[in-house]
């Protein structure tokens, strides 16, 4: 190889490690395409473009080259040469999940540079081949499962790395060592060997060495329960990733940031990152991260209580890993189904799948997930009342526990037992339960998961001797426990735990007769499951809230015959409650009956009382004015196609080009508002796109800045695909309220609904107590649904405002159908129509000979001075006038 040439190759692997691809791509081609280069040299040019393609994401390419490579070396007799091109066969393989041929490729590698050892010459690099091989096989067998002999070769490695002083091959090491290590269980040994790692990357330059490590501490951190800590490392390994381009590693960093996301309880922000991954992926054709893809998006669907959907992605993830041979995803996803299983009721099928996954896991002698398998297994037999079956599992559990040294699976082994000691009818065995359990609660969490099911069992076996011995203290300790599991969940930001346990502590309070904190709590869990995503546990608290509203008078009843909390424990069925959350499946409450025998039919819609006054220095102002902004005129007349673009089926977004038009007109019409001293203003249907990050992080500044309500009207969520409406404040984003009817759409000579997701059921509409009086927002045609207004009109306490954000033509019929609407509710009505159609409006309740109205083709601003405490005083004669309720006509 010429001078230059190798100079030229040694500056192309400089720009490779330094992360800069595209560079060192170009250098290449340039290189082999030069005239006067020789085979060697024109064949390094190829190998080096194959570990390009690996770090692009690129492996069909990658492999390609790779075989081309290996055959002329073959042919050649260049056995160094096919040892070197092995190795990146090897690496290839694994990461198109082909372990077997890699495994072949790296054993082929080992038996030639067993030939060549003997060699005098190049004993330096015949060794760096060496250490780079034990690598590639290491990692293989990890993949394999073969933990002890991946750890062997990893140390073998590093000893022939640290021999020759290779510090990229050092960093490697320590890498491929964490790794298994975390595979084993041994948290801590595996964060040491990641931080070496990352110093010697980082020391060297190397980017993507760097992501990696990042990576890997954001997983140990995840495991660890830090979630916080967690994100922040995945998201900057995401952002080098990025930045490198390598959209093989993109897709596996989005899933970690989605896993994050997932197991702090917000589904929404995981289910986006799991898509664009499987986006990549799909586009990659690469079936390794389309099936861990699809095992997560199941995580998702399990999350939200769509089983059936959940079983599908986890056996399309199934099918997948079988196809690739890859033994620990395999039994993943076995587990996973049988998960599903279990909470479908279905304990049989549930037991085989665990079986086969836990055959595979000690077969591979992964201690940490046999033993995460043996404990779900003791569980599932005690449910069954298979007491032989559960000590069998149970003894096996020990044996790990007894030879791995794993904090962890100690704590595994003893809340089993503890498992196993509570389903005694003895009292003492229960009592040996609850010291276990006390014991576990105290110590240092090792895995936060299993401190939660620590103390959710203990608040169970503290809750059944209340009921046997009524005592106070017992009781001071439930409440004292629950209090720790707030704790925990704000610690580690978990939407989905901060929700149950919202959930229960509504039930203690309602015990202790608190029937405003048991709303309060209701209201929270509510709030934060449905922003997250959380729809079964939003359904759940939905339900426990209109059990509560519907049963008032039965619960004042109750409070003066002042019962005991014994009592009272049988009346909430709070032991019901914390069933449900021993067996992950609190949305089954929501079929649950309430206080009456009889069981509650469904309601079309759920009201959803939200006081942000509560808790608050603020006080409800009596005087105030709100405004309508009537925004955006078509020059062609077609609004639709002038405006937006459907982004996906039957969902609109606004066009790029037309954001900061839009941009300009909210600004405009927010400072004329200002200027009129105006505290709510209201934008029309889907006119300011919050999917574009400028749109919200404007309104929420000038909501601040002006300390003015903006209701931005409403927008399709690309991701949750649901027409949102979000009300700012100056404090921020105070809530949000989905719109429930999808509309008919007429757009390019085609007509189809809106593509909205909606429930038959449960349709839940906020009501929200602010400084500025109840009010409810209540997107478009929503308004015209009789079975809402029934709702709106018989809520307690009365609704003063309704904002109408819509996005129609305005016919003599919609109109008919909208007085007739409005008169029924004695409230102030606010319609707001965007400009091109017109007929935006403010209705008053009392006479008044001022109309309020814009004509269509108008951009144009209205408002109106409100009294609260004149329209409650009116309500109140009208009322008496009145019947109290109205029909439903449905």
């Amino acid at each position: 190889m010429t001078g230059k040439v190798h100079q030229e190759l040694l500056r192309a692997e400089s720009l490779l490690e330094k992360g800069k691809y595209s560079g060192a791509l170009q250098l290449v081609e340039t290189l082999a395409g030069r005239e006067g280069v020789s085979i060697d040299e024109h064949l390094a040019c190829l190998l080096l473009e194959s570990r390009l393609s690996i770090r692009l994401g690129e492996l069909k390419k990658a492999l390609r080259l790779v075989d081309q490579v290996l055959q002329t070396a073959r042919e050649r007799k260049n056995f160094l040469l096919v040892v070197e091109t092995l190795t990146i066969k090897a690496k290839v393989s694994w990461h198109l999940g082909k372990l077997d041929e890699g495994l072949q490729a790296a054993e082929e590698g080992v038996k030639l540079l067993k030939e060549l050892e003997h060699a005098r010459r190049r004993k330096k690099q015949i060794k760096q081949r060496k250490g780079e091989l034990l690598s590639q096989k290491g990692i293989i067998l990890w993949f394999k499962g073969d933990l002890e002999e991946a750890l062997k070769h990893h140390r073998q490695s590093l000893i022939i790395n640290q021999e020759l002083g290779n510090k990229k091959g050092i960093s490697d090491s320590f890498n491929n060592l964490g790794i298994v290590c975390f595979s084993k269980g041994d948290l801590n040994k595996a964060l040491e060997y990641h931080q070496r790692s990352l110093a010697i990357k980082e020391e060297l330059g190397n980017k993507h060495g760097v992501a990696t490590s990042l990576n890997n501490l954001g997983n140990i951190y995840a495991s660890k329960g830090d979630l916080d800590k967690a994100l922040e490392y995945h998201q900057r390994s995401l952002a080098i990733k990025e930045e490198l381009g390598n959209k093989h590693d993109v897709a596996l960093s989005l899933i970690n940031v989605g896993v994050d996301y997932q197991l702090k309880g917000d589904l929404n922000r995981a289910l986006e990152y799991y898509q664009r991954s499987l986006a990549i992926s799909k586009k990659l054709g690469n079936k390794q991260d389309i099936a861990l893809a699809f095992n997560n998006l199941g995580n998702i669907y399990e999350l939200r209580g769509d089983l059936n959907e959940a079983l599908k992605h986890f056996q399309r993830s199934l099918a997948l890993h079988r196809v690739l041979g890859i033994k620990a995803n395999i039994a993943l996803s076995l587990s996973n189904i049988g998960v599903i299983y279990r909470k479908q009721g279905n304990p049989e099928e549930a037991l085989e799948h665990y079986r086969q996954s836990l055959a595979i896991y000690e077969k591979m002698g992964n201690d940490p997930l046999t033993a995460v398998i043996l404990f779900e297994l003791v569980w599932i037999a005690l449910e069954k009342k298979e007491l032989v079956m559960a000590k069998h599992y149970l003894e096996r559990l020990q044996q790990i526990k007894e030879r791995s040294d794993n904090r962890i699976i100690d704590q595994r082994y003893r809340i089993a037992k503890a498992f196993s000691l509570k389903t005694s009818n003895r009292a003492r065995y229960k009592m040996k339960a609850a010291e276990i359990l006390e014991q576990v609660v105290k110590e240092e969490v090792g895995d936060h998961s299993l401190t939660v099911i620590a103390m959710i069992h203990l608040c169970d076996l503290l809750l059944s001797e209340l009921k046997m011995t009524g005592e106070d203290e017992l009781f001071a300790e439930i409440k004292t426990l629950t209090s720790r599991l707030l704790e925990i969940a704000k610690q580690q930001s978990s939407s989905s735990l901060l929700a149950e346990t919202y959930l229960l502590q509504s039930k203690l309070a309602l015990i202790e007769l608190d029937m405003g904190h048991a709303r309060k709590f209701l209201t929270r869990a509510h709030f934060i499951a449905q922003e997250k995503g959380l729809r079964t546990l939003a359904r759940a608290a939905a339900h426990e809230h209109n059990l509560l509203q519907s049963y008032m008078h039965k619960w004042e009843t109750i409070v003066e015959q002042k019962p005991s909390k014994r009592e009272m424990v049988d009346l909430t069925r709070l032991d019901d409650f914390l069933k449900q959350m021993i067996q992950k499946t609190v949305t089954n409450l929501t079929e649950e009956k309430g206080i009456s025998v009889q069981k509650l039919p469904r309601q079309k819609y759920e009201l959803l009382y939200l006081d942000l006054l509560k808790d608050s220095e603020k006080i409800e102002k009596n005087n105030f004015r709100v405004a309508i902004a009537q925004i955006s005129v078509a020059k062609s007349g077609d609004i639709l196609t002038e405006f937006y673009e459907e982004k996906v089926a039957g969902l609109f977004g606004l066009q790029k080009d037309k954001v900061d038009a839009v941009s300009s007109k909210v600004k405009e019409m927010v400072e004329i508002a200002h200027t009129k001293n105006v505290s709510i203003l209201l934008f029309p249907e889907l006119m300011v796109d919050l999917n574009y990050k400028q749109l919200l992080e404007e309104i929420i500044n000038l909501a601040k800045t002006y300390k003015m309500y903006i209701i931005p009207g409403s927008y399709h969520d690309q991701k949750t695909r649901q027409n949102i409406s979000t009300v700012v404040g100056p404090e921020g984003i105070l809530w949000q309220q989905k719109k429930h009817i999808p509309a008919i759409i007429h757009h390019k000579g085609k007509t189809f609904k809106e593509g909205i997701e909606f429930e038959a059921f449960s349709r839940e509409t906020i009501v929200s107590n602010t400084e500025f009086g109840r009010f409810a927002i209540i997107i478009c045609r929503d308004f015209l649904d009789m079975d809402l207004r029934v709702e709106l009109k018989n809520f307690e306490p009365p609704i003063d405002l309704i904002f109408n954000p819509a996005f129609t033509p305005v016919t003599a019929d919609f109109q008919a159908a909208h007085f007739d609407a409005r008169r029924s509710i004695y409230a102030y009505c606010f319609f707001a129509n965007v400009a091109e159609f017109g007929g935006s409006f403010i209705h008053t309740p009392e006479k008044e000979h001022v109309e309020r109205k814009i004509p269509p083709k108008e951009e144009n601003l209205i408002y109106k001075d409100i009294d609260l405490f004149t329209l409650r005083s009116e309500r109140k004669k009208w009322e008496r006038k009145q019947k109290r309720f109205i029909q439903s006509t449905r």
